[in-house]
C-alpha cells in the first residue's frame, strides 16, 4: 500500500484486499445508463486502472434523475465523453477509453477476451443475449445487473463452463431482437421504469461482487434477485440449457493475428487475407443503397438514414452483407462497424478460420 496515496488508506484494513492488484485490472462497462454510471463511479472510487466504456448514447434529461455522473449541462453530449471526463476527475490517474457505440462496434472479441471482467449494464433482453454470445465467442467473464420497477437482479457469469444469461430463456425468448428491419429502421424503445435508489442498489450489488472476483476473493456466483416491496435478496439458480446455441466457444488455435487493424480499409484487409479469402461482420454491414423500382443504385457505408431517388424520387432501399469483401474497398473498417481488436471469421478454400485485428 505504500505505493498508492493516502485516498486508498482503508483499504489496507480489508483482508485480502490489494491495491496494485485492482490498479492492473482492466474493465469492460457496457452500458452508461443509470445502472452502468453507478457501476463505473464505483470501481473508479476503488481504484480499478482501466475502464473501457461503451455507450452510444447522448444524456438524455431522463438521465439526470438516475445517472450518477450526468449534471444538466451534459445533454446531448455523448454518455461515455460524460462518464470520462467526470471519472478522471473523481479518480486522477484512472486510465478511461471510452467507446461511443453499440457494442458490437465498440468492443472487439480480443478486448472482452483479455479483459480481467465485463460487466452488462444493458436494458433490454435482446441486448444482454447478444453480447452473452459475444462473451461465449471468448470464454470472457462477466456480471450482469438489471432493473425494475422496485426490484433487481445481478447475475454474475464468472465461470466459463457454467450457465449463460440465455440458459434461463426459452428458443423463442432468445430470438428476439432489437435490430432494426433495416439499417436505415430507426426504433425507439420503450421507456422503463426506472429510479436512482434501485439503480445505485444494483450497481453497488455488481460493483462489490466485482471487487472480490478481481481480488481474487471467494464469492457466490447465485444470481441475486433484490426485492425491496418484501424486503428480501433471494439467490436464483439454473442449469446451462444443452439447447443454449451462445457456448461455443472460437478455438485460440484457430486464431491467426494480423497486422491490420480497424482503421484500415476493405481493400487493406483483403490484400492481407490473400486471395480466395472471406472476411465476414458479425452484423449486417451496409453495402449499397438502390431504387426499388431499379432506377438507381450507389455504394454506400456508414449512413443511418435513407434519401430519396436522384432519379424518381422513391425513398432508396438499403443492402446488406455479413460478408465484408462486397463492401467499397475505399471503406474504413471501423465505418463499417468493426470494433478495436476484433476477431473475425473468414471463409476461405479450407473451411472456416479466424482473423484477430491488431
Amino acid at each position: 500500500m505504500s505505493t498508492f496515496p493516502e485516498r486508498f488508506a482503508r483499504h489496507a484494513s480489508i483482508p485480502g484486499f490489494d491495491q496494485e492488484k485492482l490498479q492492473a485490472a482492466t474493465v469492460v462497462v457496457v452500458g452508461l445508463g443509470a445502472v452502468g454510471s453507478v457501476v463505473a463511479l464505483e470501481l473508479a472510487l476503488v481504484g480499478v486502472g482501466r475502464l473501457l466504456l461503451c455507450d452510444p448514447d447522448r444524456v438524455a434529461p431522463s438521465n439526470l434523475s438516475r445517472g450518477p455522473l450526468f449534471r444538466p449541462s451534459d445533454v446531448g453530449v455523448l454518455k461515455v465523453d460524460c462518464a470520462a471526463r467526470r471519472l478522471t476527475e473523481i479518480a486522477p490517474g484512472i486510465v478511461i477509453e471510452a467507446r461511443p457505440k453499440p457494442f458490437l462496434a465498440g468492443v472487439g472479441l480480443a478486448e472482452l477476451r483479455d479483459a480481467d471482467l465485463v460487466l452488462g449494464c444493458l436494458d433490454s433482453r435482446a441486448a444482454r443475449v447478444s453480447l452473452a454470445g459475444r462473451l461465449g465467442l471468448v470464454r470472457a467473464r462477466s456480471i450482469d445487473g438489471a432493473t425494475s420497477a422496485w426490484s433487481g437482479e445481478v447475475r454474475p457469469f464468472l465461470d466459463p463452463d457454467g450457465p449463460c444469461y440465455a440458459c434461463a430463456l426459452s428458443p423463442a425468448e432468445r430470438a428476439v431482437t432489437d435490430a432494426p428491419w433495416s439499417c436505415m429502421d430507426a426504433r425507439v424503445p420503450e421507456p422503463q421504469a426506472a429510479s436512482a435508489p434501485i439503480a445505485a442498489l444494483v450497481g453497488a450489488w455488481m460493483s462489490a461482487l466485482a471487487l472480490r472476483f478481481l481480488l481474487g476473493e471467494s464469492l457466490s456466483q447465485n444470481a441475486i434477485v433484490v426485492d425491496v416491496v418484501r424486503g428480501v435478496a433471494e439467490p436464483l439458480v439454473w442449469p446451462r440449457a444443452s439447447d443454449c446455441p451462445l457456448h461455443a466457444p472460437i478455438l485460440p488455435s484457430s486464431v491467426k493475428r494480423i497486422s491490420i487493424s480497424a482503421s484500415a480499409t476493405v481493400a487493406e484487409l483483403l490484400a492481407a487475407l490473400g486471395p480466395n479469402c472471406r472476411p465476414l461482420a458479425w452484423g449486417a454491414v451496409l453495402c449499397r443503397l438502390e431504387c426499388p423500382r431499379g432506377d438507381h443504385q450507389e455504394l454506400a457505408y456508414g449512413e443511418t438514414t435513407s434519401r430519396p431517388c436522384p432519379r424518381c424520387g422513391t425513398l432508396l432501399r438499403a443492402r446488406t452483407s455479413i460478408e465484408l469483401d462486397t463492401a467499397p474497398e475505399a471503406a474504413v473498417l471501423s465505418d463499417l462497424g468493426v470494433a478495436p481488436r476484433e476477431i473475425l471469421a473468414v471463409r476461405a478454400q479450407g473451411g472456416l478460420t479466424y482473423v484477430e485485428l491488431a
